[in-house]
């Protein structure tokens, strides 16, 4: 039999061990921080299995490394596949990244809170970093990481909560997104159901559909007469939903954005043709959208024929292919704001933003 001295002593002892322990997982983010180095003797050397799951390669050209394959990680993986953007997925779960190494994705085994994994990461050429992961402490943890790694790209983080966005953005995170105030955004649309105006009992043989229109479909920014839905499918656009409203009997011009829904009426097999019209993907050119943006400084020469005359008057937008932000005049006075009624000086030093394409073409005929 065990005495009472011993049951005392077990249940302090459980007692104590349930309130070390839920302060241990609260605060496991600090825990490992602290206590991460000497834990190292624990390590194995050789982690064979989660090195089998690794197939990222030495030369591999990244464009975003995604951190977090999860339910949300996933779906953004499965559209930036979509936009032929190359991915390095990173995760702790084996099975995860079976599934998606499978597919074709370069895959690390790892953890963002762990130091090492970012040895092992290609961040001197890639854009993006994105986190996926819910997380206050990780997210942190990654922004210091990626500091003391000199990382020069960009940083998207996940935030549960807008406090925790506004942290971020206090750190100097690029990107943060909010998939739970996203969806609520979503779903009060959705709740605009464009077919619910539709009569309930229709003796005709027609059929209706509601279609999305994906962010990527190649009918975004196309107007109804561009498309020629009818010509193609035997169908009509009856109606669209926007932003909470529903526009009916659209005309010609109306232009089609993302997340647009559109009530076509039509025969059934029609339907099917203008639902896989609409959302047809459009394959993006890599080369198109390469060229980044560029500030530089333009000098205009003394006797130049733009000086003295205003900015409206030249179109400087439309002639020049840049936008003017910035005026320097006498070595000192910098104007910041500016108006279409702005005379532009002979001598005066232009600080213009544009492509870079744009701006070479420019900065190749100063003085202008």
């Amino acid at each position: 039999h065990i005495t009472n001295e011993t049951v005392g002593l077990i249940t302090l002892v459980g007692v104590v061990t349930i309130f070390i322990s839920t302060y241990m997982i609260l605060y496991s983010g600090q825990l490992y921080n602290l206590l991460s180095k000497p834990l190292l003797f624990f390590e194995r050397k050789d982690p064979f299995r989660e090195a089998a799951i690794d197939t990222l390669k030495g030369s591999l050209s990244v464009d975003i490394i995604l951190l977090g394959l999860g339910k949300y990680g996933s779906g953004l993986a499965e559209y930036l596949l979509r936009r032929n953007k190359t991915i390095l997925g990173v995760d702790f779960d084996p099975g995860v990244l079976d599934k998606w190494r499978a597919k074709g994705l370069s895959v690390l085994y790892g953890d963002m809170g762990d130091p090492e994994i970012y040895d092992h990461l290609p961040l001197h050429r890639v854009f993006w970093v994105v986190s996926t992961v819910r997380s206050r402490e990780m997210n942190f943890m990654l922004i210091r990481h990626l500091k003391e790694k000199r990382f020069t790209g960009k940083i998207a983080l996940t935030a549960s909560v807008e406090e925790e966005a506004l942290e971020f953005e206090k750190a100097g995170v690029h990107l943060i997104f909010r998939p739970f105030s996203d969806a609520a955004e979503q779903a009060v649309d959705a709740l605009t159901y464009a077919m619910d105006v539709l009569p309930e009992n229709i003796d005709w043989p027609i059929s209706f559909l509601e279609v999305r229109i994906r962010s990527d479909a190649s009918v975004v920014g196309k107007t109804l007469r561009d498309i020629s839905l009818r010509s193609i499918s035997g169908t009509s656009i009856l109606a669209i939903s926007r932003g909470g409203r529903v526009l009916f009997e659209p005309e010609p011009d109306f232009s089609i954005f993302p997340g647009d829904r559109l009530l076509i009426i039509g025969p059934p097999q029609g339907l099917k043709d203008a639902e896989r019209v609409l959302n047809q993907f459009e394959m993006t050119d890599d080369n198109k959208d390469s060229d980044r943006f560029e500030i530089a400084e333009i000098n205009v020469a003394e006797n130049s024929e733009l000086s003295g005359q205003t900015i409206a008057t030249l179109g400087f937008r439309q002639r020049y292919k840049v936008t003017l932000v910035g005026i320097k005049r006498n070595k000192e006075q910098i104007i910041t704001i500016i108006n279409p009624d702005d005379r532009i000086l002979g001598g005066d030093i232009l600080i213009v933003i544009g492509t870079s394409e744009a701006v070479q073409s420019l900065k190749r005929r100063e003085p202008i």
